[in-house]
Parts: C-alpha cells; structure tokens; sequence
C-alpha cells in the first residue's frame, strides 16, 4: 500500500502516464503542459540531483517559491528521498526567512530567482550550515559572485536535474529504492505561520497529514483525468497543498496561475478549470466584480443572470442532498429526499446546462474587458 504522497504520485503515473499533471503559462501567453509520466521522471531527476550533492533523508531543504511548475516537481524530488521541505513564498521578508531557515538548520535552499538569493545571502553568517543554493532562474553574474564570497555553491534547477540524471546512470535503482523506504510516519514538510502575531510558527507534517485526507476528500471534490484546477493560493500553504494532492490522485491537472484579478479572471477563460480551491476574499471579489459588471449590463441580459443563477444554486443544494456531498451529523432521510427532490433536480439539470451556456459564454463574450476590470 502507498504510504507517502511521492508513492501516491508513481501510483497515479501507472493509471494516467499520459495524462497532464500541470499546465504553465509560455512566453507567448499561452498553455503548455507536462504529463504525468514526465512530473515523476523530473521528481527522480531532481532527487536523484540532490543525492548526487549530499542530500539525503532527514535532511531539512528549504523551498522559497511562488507558484510555478518548478515549485511541484522539486518538492516531490526532496519528499521521494525521505528529505524534508521547509517552504515559503517569495513575500517572505528577510527577518522571518532568517527565522526559518536558522530554526530548521537547512543545509541546502532551493529559492525562485535572484532576488530571493539575495535575500537570504544577506545573513549568511548567521546561516553557518547553509552550503547549497539552487535557483529556479538563471542567476546574474553577481550572484555567482557573491555566491563565491560567501561560501555557498550555487546550482541551477536544471543543473541539478543534470546532475541526477548523471547519478541514476552511475547507480541505477538508488533513488527508486529511496522511494520504497518511505513510511506514512516520516515527516514531510515543515510549514511555518506568517508570523504577524511574532515569530513565525513551525508545523510538522508527516506523509499521514496529507494522506489520510486522500480517502475521504475525492468523494466530494472529484476532478477527472484531463480536467484542470486552476491554482492561484500560495502553493507551499497547507490548504493548497491538500487541493493538489486531492488533484493528484485523482489524475487532474494544476494550471497556475495568480490571485490578481485580471490575470485570474483571463487565465480562468483560458483554461476554463473544473476546480478552482481559493479563500473567501478571492471568491468575494470575483463575486462583486461579476455582480457589478452584470447590474451595469442590464436589461434582459441580466434577468437571464439571475435567473440562470438562483437555477444554479438551487440545483446545487438538491445535488449535494441528494448524492450526500456535504458533511452529515445524523439522519439525514436519503430515501425521503430522494422521494421529494429527485423530480425537480431532473427539471433543474437541463435549465443549468443552459444557463451555463449563456452566462458563461454569451454573457461574458459581451461583457469583455469591462468583466476584468470590475476585479
């Protein structure tokens, strides 16, 4: 039985090799992709990097990134080793990554660009077991410099991949084997709180954390192999990441994207997700911004809105009664609910595939720039 999330992710690779697992924005604006397949051989190579520099279980590896394709495939290359990620955003400030970083004894950080580099090279010496540096971007030649004059060895991501993909040449089976001595007990990441109440706090989650929501949790947010959920939230955060493991394994895709309005909205229509996990402050404000486009549309136009949504809402109640998608404390009379509702949740499902045709298509065709700039 797969016991750790990396174990989950070869399971997953066996049913939807092919399937994508992520979509990324290119330089063009478009969408591209990566299977599957490709997501677990990246996570090997990455591991396997990491062990061909040291790396090895227990050892504590931090990860300071926003959201992006690099972000998944090298936290699944630390776990898959049995190592430990320590992760946070890019809006860490100085004082709290000292913080982290200090507290957790990271020998190695794997950080987003340059200026996350910098950041952290700023208190190298209060940092003294800190060796290794890897940076999702090609650093700047002062980087490397600076690199140098404080003792740190400076890798990119993809020199890392290189190098793993040079390590499971010379020692084949060496980070497959590291894989299959992972244990649902072992500890998975260290996830620390903001710290604006005070020092940031340090959470220990093991694999168990993760997967014991992964039993329950599909049966409610379900997503298909080929369908997509768009990530915006922090993708180190602990919410999120149960969002993309429930993803995972069910052999959906995440497409990143962020919590700026027009990008959000615009990426949204793009990729047109089937899950889309968030807070209530980015669902309040892509609300109010539907809202106020639509009472400035008027007319007809906005009659349809409202009815087409009120249709929505109501058939989504009856759905979730009827098929016993919400979280249930006693009886909750499944046959007489079903007695009462299943007529008007059949005459409601042709009225919301309608409605979604028309809001989600002409609606939003009329309203154009005007939506996303009510966000």
């Amino acid at each position: 039985m797969e016991q750790t999330i990396p174990q989950i992710l070869r399971q997953v690779v066996r049913e939807y090799p092919a399937a994508p697992s992520q979509f990324y924005k290119t330089p063009d604006g478009g969408w591209a992709s990566v299977s599957y397949a490709e997501m677990l051989e990246r996570a090997f190579d990455f591991g396997a990097g990491l062990m061909s520099i040291g790396i090895g279980r227990g050892a504590h590896v931090g990860l300071i990134s926003d959201n992006r394709k690099e972000w998944l495939q090298a936290d699944f290359g630390i776990m898959l080793i049995g190592a430990i990620d320590v992760p946070r955003g890019c809006d860490a400030i100085e004082r709290d990554l000292r913080f982290i970083l200090s507290v957790t004894e990271c020998t190695t950080c794997v950080a987003e660009n340059s200026a996350q580099f910098k950041k952290i090279v700023k208190f190298r010496d209060e940092l003294p077991q800190l060796k290794e540096m890897i940076l999702f971007d090609a650093p700047q030649q002062d980087d490397l410099e600076s690199a140098r004059a404080h003792n740190i060895t400076l890798y990119t991501f993809d020199q890392i991949i290189e190098k793993g993909k040079a390590f499971r040449a010379a020692h084949p089976g060496a980070v497959e084997a590291e894989l299959d001595k992972g244990r649902k007990e072992d500890i998975a990441c260290i996830i620390f709180t903001s710290g604006t109440t005070g020092e940031p706090k340090g959470v220990i989650l093991t694999h168990e954390n993760f997967t014991l929501q992964l039993e329950e949790l599909p049966e409610r947010i379900t997503i298909k192999p080929n369908q997509s959920c768009l990530s915006v939230l922090p993708v180190w955060h602990a919410y999120e990441r149960a969002c993309e493991y429930v993803v995972m394994i069910q052999g959906g895709a995440l497409a990143y994207s962020k919590p700026i309005g027009s990008i959000m909205l615009a990426d949204f229509v793009s990729i047109n997700p089937t899950l889309f996990p968030a807070v209530p402050r980015v669902f309040e404000a892509v609300y109010q911004g539907v809202q106020r486009a639509m009472r400035k549309t008027g007319g007809v136009v906005y009659v349809l809105f409202k009815f087409f949504v009120a249709s929505g809402n109501l058939h989504s109640k009856i759905d979730r009664r009827l098929f016993r998608k919400t979280a249930r404390f006693g009886n909750d009379h499944i046959i007489l609910s079903w007695i009462l509702l299943f007529i008007p949740w059949l005459l409601l499902c042709p009225v919301k595939a309608l409605g979604s045709v028309i809001v989600f298509k002409k609606v939003r065709a009329k309203l154009g720039n005007r939506f996303y700039g009510g966000i």
